[in-house]
């Protein structure tokens, strides 16, 4: 880093309009793969890795992506555990709407893929074209990992349904 007061303050304006484009969909793409905790300390260590380099940061095409796998490079000393807070503290999105405790067991129990994509795309709003290029996989992968993890929320959900109205709690 220059020690020019100017290019700093240049330097500091840029990486703060580039953490303004990139932080959300990172963070979403984090906490949807290791959970609140987990996610939100990945998103510290990939941001922190992106100013340090942020010279080579800001001359990619896809930065997302990239500070996606720094991210994961930083948890991989802990393995991939199904979304870690209590089921009704879960958020759906960016309006950190609630999600049914049932719902959130449902998508604790999809293999890791499927809960990551079923995730970023229902709860955060990510196209699955923008699910494929962060994750290195084809659009057709994002498209099958979706549907299979939809179809197992709902068949998931419909024996839970089936369960609760045999047992009288129609309201569970």
């Amino acid at each position: 880093m220059n020690d020019d007061p100017n290019d700093r303050r240049t330097q500091f304006d840029e990486f703060d309009a580039f953490l303004s484009r990139v932080e959300p969909k990172l963070r979403s793409a984090l906490v949807a793969t290791y959970g609140t905790v987990d996610g939100r300390e990945a998103l510290g260590d990939a941001l922190s890795w992106a100013w340090e380099h942020f010279e080579t940061v800001r001359r990619m095409d896809h930065p997302i992506g990239y500070l996606y796998r720094v991210g994961q490079t930083a948890t991989r000393s802990t393995r991939i555990r199904p979304i870690p807070a209590p089921p009704e503290q879960l958020a759906r999105g960016p309006d950190e709407q609630p999600m049914s405790p049932h719902v959130a067991a449902a998508v604790n129990q999809l293999p890791d893929q499927q809960r990551r994509v079923v995730m970023l795309v229902n709860a955060f709003g990510w196209s699955q074209r923008d699910v494929a290029q962060l994750l290195g996989v084809s659009p057709s992968s994002v498209k099958q990992a979706l549907e299979r993890g939809i179809d197992r929320l709902v068949a998931e959900l419909t024996d839970h349904q089936t369960t609760a109205n045999k047992d009288g709690n129609e309201h569970d």
